[in-house]
């Protein structure tokens, strides 16, 4: 009798154990869910190019800088606007195929203080965006990673959709989006060859160089003392040429 007392008490202490540690699983999975969870998912808006020119008129951005180069695409950024920009093949020039106005998504600073970042997939369809940090109501600084509001939004490229996120665990979301900063182009110092071109067009280098799949350069040069942010042009070099693949046209 007792021997069989002694059995049912121990696995009575296994099945509660079993449903203690089952629900601390639900618990944990439950907690990882809402770390960075979905706000909503709604329509990517894009604008047209001619708005895009008009609103560049009135307002002081900032200038033309690459995110990412993947295959047959660029995606840039120029003040509070997100670029893509798709390859012609036929002679490699790159023309703008969407134009994203970070503002209404609340992603809308850019070089400020208040960095935006971008983390592209490797296939740039995706990018995860937030701001590097924001002020509270007593004007104190919230960094991103210190910030449990943490507001983002996810881009989808293919989908033509974009997700809002709350939460400021971005390991976790990265890796869940399939995103990362690996995916950035390289950058390689400026070659002689490319500061004599520079030198010879009067252009101003922008940036550094950024790498596809080691062959190809691609950097960003503007004219010397020209205001206007406009100006700036995206260069390739290839096999020993340099060629200007992307500059801004008027509608």
């Amino acid at each position: 009798m007792k021997k069989f007392l002694s059995m049912t008490v121990l696995l009575l202490i296994i099945v509660l154990a079993g449903c203690q540690k089952d629900q601390t699983t639900k618990s944990k999975q439950k907690t990882n869910t809402n770390d960075a969870k979905v706000v909503k998912t709604e329509k990517l808006e894009t604008m047209s190019y001619e708005d895009f020119y008009e609103n560049l008129k009135e307002e002081e951005l900032n200038d033309l800088d690459i995110i990412q180069v993947a295959d047959q695409k660029i995606t840039a950024v120029i003040g509070n606007y997100f670029l893509v920009l798709n390859e012609n093949k036929k002679n490699h020039t790159y023309k703008i195929n969407k134009i994203i106005d970070l503002h209404p998504y609340g992603m809308n600073y850019y070089y400020n203080e208040e960095s935006t970042m971008f983390y592209p997939s490797k296939d740039g369809e995706k990018y995860l965006i937030y701001n590097e940090c924001r002020y509270n109501s007593k004007d104190q600084t919230i960094n991103a990673k210190d910030d449990k509001e943490l507001k983002s939004i996810v881009i989808d490229l293919k989908k033509d959709e974009v997700t809002y996120r709350k939460g400021n665990h971005l390991e976790n979301l990265k890796k869940k989006e399939g995103v990362s900063e690996n995916n950035y182009p390289k950058i390689a110092k400026f070659s002689k060859d490319m500061k004599q071109y520079a030198k010879k067009k009067k252009y101003e280098l922008m940036t550094n160089f950024y790498l596809k799949s080691g062959k190809d350069r691609f950097w960003v040069m503007k004219p010397f003392y020209e205001e206007n942010i406009l100006e700036g042009r995206i260069f390739r070099y290839h096999e020993g040429k340099i060629q200007c693949v992307f500059k801004f046209r008027e509608p």
